[in-house]
């Protein structure tokens, strides 16, 4: 369990975090998401001892992270893949991390046959790719069998092979009652692979639900229907409190269930040719949760006569 209370980090005139109370349970995977600049690595830095906070706490099973005494076996994080000595071998990276952490000689093995790094366990880390790079950074965090685990961005630099395993590796270790969190910018992802969703946008905490709350809140969730009748349907919905937006052919409608639309219908003889319930993607979700709090914005050239940053 991985408790914040009122976590705070200012950096001079700048607050990169602000009074953020969280608790990250085991036993699913829950997404941390954000646009750049929100303090999610801040964050992530600070549960590892990283980074100080300016004020407020953050345990991992009760502990400050400074306090554990194999820290290894405790929290497993990737937060970046090119901190490693790239004159080592994947091996020998591995071993020198084992030994320190006082674990059993066995264990490097181990997670390279598990992240696939097996075949290049003697090879030098700088003749490796970004995504050997990212697993060779996700076996150093499996290293301990922590029962807590931190990944910032592991996606990047994987193929579709490895995205797919990323995936099962992530549930999998969810499922053995694991606290994982995830932090990526690849919003279809996290959707994959989240069922728990934390949301931050200029230091502070916007949204912790899960993706099917996400769903029933967001406005971008609706039901297209398409009947013989598209303006009397339309009609007889909003006398029912829908809100209903005509299209070409179809009805988009909102806050009425798909169930009472069909109802409706049949009680007044109309037939229905389409029934759809469309959710939204967590994109959009996370679009309309981040709404005017995006600290770095690229205008769009056509309205603004050249494209720039604020």
């Amino acid at each position: 369990m991985i408790e914040m209370h009122h976590l705070t980090k200012k950096y001079k005139d700048a607050t990169a975090v602000n009074d953020l109370s969280l608790n990250i349970s085991p036993g699913f995977v829950t997404g941390f998401l954000g646009p750049n600049g929100a303090g999610k690595t801040t964050t992530m830095k600070m549960i590892l001892g990283l980074t100080r906070p300016t004020s407020g706490t953050v345990t991992v099973n009760g502990e400050d992270y400074k306090d554990l005494t194999k820290p290894l076996t405790e929290v497993g994080a990737l937060i970046d893949s090119y901190a490693v000595d790239a004159q080592l071998t994947a091996k020998q990276h591995l071993d020198i991390m084992a030994t320190a952490g006082g674990l059993a000689q066995n264990r490097p093995e181990e997670v390279l046959q598990q992240t696939g790094l097996r075949d290049v366990a003697n090879k030098k880390i700088q003749e490796f790719s970004l995504g050997m790079k990212q697993r060779l950074g996700i076996a150093t965090a499996l290293l301990g069998d922590p029962e807590t685990i931190i990944f910032d961005e592991p996606f990047n630099g994987l193929d579709v092979d490895g995205i797919q395993w990323l995936r099962e590796l992530t549930k999998n270790l969810a499922a053995e009652g694991k606290v994982v969190l995830v932090s990526s910018h690849l919003m279809s992802e996290i959707q994959a692979i989240a069922e728990k969703i934390i949301v931050l946008a200029q230091g502070e905490l916007i949204a912790e639900m899960t993706i099917e709350e996400m769903a029933q809140r967001s406005l971008s969730a609706h039901i297209l229907v398409r009947s013989e009748d598209n303006g009397a349907l339309k009609e007889l919905l909003e006398n029912e409190g829908a809100v209903v937006r005509a299209e070409k052919e179809r009805l988009q409608v909102r806050k009425i269930e798909l169930e009472t639309i069909g109802e409706i219908a049949k009680q007044n003889n109309l037939a229905l040719y389409e029934l759809t319930k469309t959710q939204p993607s967590l994109e959009d979700l996370f679009i309309e949760l981040t709404e005017g709090k995006i600290d770095y914005v690229t205008q769009d050239e056509s309205k603004e006569g050249g494209e720039t940053i604020s």
